[in-house]
């Protein structure tokens, strides 16, 4: 099974932690110059044939010290990051002909109504061959020539050439830019760290690899990559935990290094491993957990109640109003750091939470949990102890990320992690006797008692 896995240098001399910082601080400099090329030229994210010609463009930025393949990586997933944020806004392009109105009226008195009082009121639209020439339309590349782009649809050429004989091509043109102007414009600078940014690091291209000493008393593994020959090679010292590190094989051909965000003496290197499939205990008991916000943190079938800590939420909200009044924009560097050591707080005591779930879970002996999957879209109410949106009080505790973690903590305890449909977990006032299971790996049924739950056999499912 791959799984990803964190190496840490911290141990290691003044030289080679500036000349990390050195090559972080120039990949930095290449992305955001990357990112303002692409950003300039965002009429070219349009099509497949200009994203590939926007991609090549990478050789128009120079290093001394960075690899061109180093380069090239970084500026194509700077380029994917604006094609897939252009999508987005074109999935909502709906180019349309409006073809009549429909009005609804009361049949009858009402309370608040009289008899032929407008009760709704719909648009319907239709779609035409003019829709689609313009839709078409959006997407070319006016500093070229249109009839050639248009040669691939047979179909679209011939509206083109009859709205042409018509004299009418010059407005469908300019409303057709007007609408793809309108499109780029929603399209934002990506900016990044200006000080210092993460590097992606190759197998090939630069030797990147994990190297063993056994002769080193002191460290014996050790990160070991290139970039130019002239530069030699770099090689930071590896923290080895033997509990997070014991049996985790490394055998990625890519890395990725990166300043600590707490301490930037530190670098961060991140892989990905081999690791053992895990291993289950047998089955035994199961319950069901009803996540929620208004009463508590979580509630499981056979009753135990998984509650915040209300007095530590009530300064945090409390902090995030005092520095929401100021603004990200007005806030200091100090304000800023303030703000992160909070959300990573809350992240810690997210964890701390899970954690108590498991600890509860062993000690029933309970091998089988069943998680709703939350979903967090629609409207929410006001939290009146808290004074803050539902919706904001569930991102603060990762509501819905909490499947994610409670299955990377009760894997390692060896309980397994279902998931349903979360319509089925909110009715926690019955005694279903059965509970029905599937998984991708075989099906049964187990009988269980005082399971408050009930679970279809088709919408179960388990994560793997």
């Amino acid at each position: 099974m791959i799984n990803s896995v964190m190496y840490t240098s911290k141990y290691h001399n003044q030289i080679k932690e500036n000349n990390v910082k050195q090559l972080l601080h120039t990949i930095a400099k290449i992305k955001n110059q990357s990112s303002q090329y692409v950003y300039e030229h965002k009429h070219l994210l349009l099509t497949n044939a200009s994203i590939k010609e926007l991609k090549n463009d990478y050789k128009l930025i120079k290093s001394n010290l960075v690899l061109a393949y180093n380069i090239s990586t970084e500026h194509n997933l700077i380029v994917d990051l604006y094609v897939n944020a252009l999508r987005r806004h074109i999935k909502n392009l709906n180019i349309r002909l409006q073809d009549k109105i429909t009005i609804q009226r009361y049949a009858s008195d009402t309370k608040y109504h009289k008899k032929g009082d407008i009760k709704s009121i719909q648009f319907k639209y239709r779609s035409t061959k003019l829709t689609k020439l313009i839709k078409y339309l959006v997407y070319l590349d006016y500093t070229k020539n249109i009839k050639e782009q248009l040669k691939g649809s047979e179909a679209i050429l011939a509206f083109y050439e009859y709205y042409e004989s018509k004299g009418w091509i010059s407005r469908i043109i300019a409303l057709a830019q007007s609408k793809q102007q309108r499109i780029l414009s929603k399209l934002k600078l990506i900016k990044f760290n200006t000080e210092y940014s993460s590097l992606r690091l190759d197998y090939v291209a630069n030797k990147a690899r994990i190297d063993y000493m056994s002769d080193n008393v002191l460290y014996k593994y050790w990160l070991v990559f290139r970039m130019y020959k002239k530069n030699g090679e770099y090689r930071l010292p590896l923290q080895i935990n033997d509990d997070y590190h014991n049996g985790k094989k490394p055998i990625a051909k890519e890395f990725t290094i990166s300043l600590s965000p707490k301490n930037q003496s530190k670098i961060n290197i991140a892989t990905t491993c081999e690791v053992n499939e895990p291993v289950f205990k047998p089955f035994n008991n199961v319950v069901g957990m009803d996540l929620n916000l208004k009463h508590n943190f979580g509630v499981l079938s056979d009753g135990f109640v998984l509650d915040y800590d209300r007095d530590y939420m009530k300064r945090t909200v409390q902090a995030l109003k005092e520095l929401d009044k100021i603004g990200s924009q007005n806030s200091t560097k100090t304000q800023l750091q303030r703000l992160k050591k909070i959300h990573r707080q809350l992240d810690w005591y997210t964890s701390l939470l899970i954690h108590k779930l498991i600890v509860y879970l062993e000690s029933k002996n309970i091998t089988d949990i069943v998680v709703e999957n939350l979903l967090l879209s629609g409207k929410f109410g006001i939290n009146e102890e808290f004074g803050i949106k539902y919706s904001r009080l569930s991102k603060l505790l990762h509501l819905s990320s909490v499947k994610d973690l409670l299955k990377q903590q009760a894997e390692k305890h060896g309980i397994r992690v279902h998931i349903t449909p979360s319509q089925y977990t909110h009715r926690l006032v019955q005694n279903v006797v059965t509970f029905h299971m599937i998984t991708e790996r075989h099906k049964r049924v187990l009988n269980v008692s005082d399971v408050v739950m009930k679970i279809t056999l088709t919408q179960t499912q388990r994560i793997t």
